[in-house]
């Protein structure tokens, strides 16, 4: 079983085609690429951790996409969710925040960036959404929105990869490899 996250989605929400600037003509585009991207990546045994803003309508909108997405999906609720969202049994947890471990590694996950998390100073990553990239990543936390990481879920080593990248993690003793 793999671990993916993701934010942001944002299916049936014509205004995030403009103002995320996704390259995508229609609403029903974007969805449709979003969900053949997930389920390109996830298999129905993963689990998936969504970070927020999965749906700009309520539950009867949100089930209907859900029934599409491979993976056991946990949420996290965002802004723009609606409590009928929120209380979907399509979801196999449903919160405003978590703290999960994945491999050795102890991840904090909200819907917002946090410029410090529990157990940030003793190695604790944090992913978060609702910046949609333009709140840079910092230290070992990182947006992990659908139009930051190519429209799909990622898994925390690419995370890791990229925090490397940018060199973040060298400086709290990971070094790559």
């Amino acid at each position: 079983m793999t671990i993916f996250y993701t934010s942001d989605t944002h299916f049936r929400h014509k205004a995030v085609l403009h103002f995320d600037s996704r390259p995508f003509i229609t609403i029903e585009e974007m969805e449709e690429e979003i969900i053949r991207r997930w389920n390109q990546r996830v298999r129905p045994t993963d689990t998936v951790w969504h970070l927020g803003d999965f749906v700009w309508g309520k539950g009867q909108q949100a089930a209907a996409i859900l029934s599409r997405l491979n993976g056991q999906k946990h949420f996290v609720w965002g802004n723009h969710d609606h409590s009928t969202v929120k209380r979907l049994p399509e979801w196999v947890s449903s919160q405003p925040y978590a703290e999960i471990r994945d491999g050795q590694d102890f991840v904090v996950l909200s819907h917002y960036g946090h410029r410090v998390w529990n157990k940030a100073h003793y190695g604790a990553f944090h992913l978060y959404g609702h910046s949609h990239g333009s709140l840079p990543p910092q230290g070992r936390s990182h947006d992990v929105g659908t139009n930051v990481w190519d429209y799909r879920p990622v898994v925390l080593a690419e995370v890791k990869e990229r925090l490397y990248a940018l060199g973040l993690l060298e400086s709290y003793g990971i070094h790559h490899g």
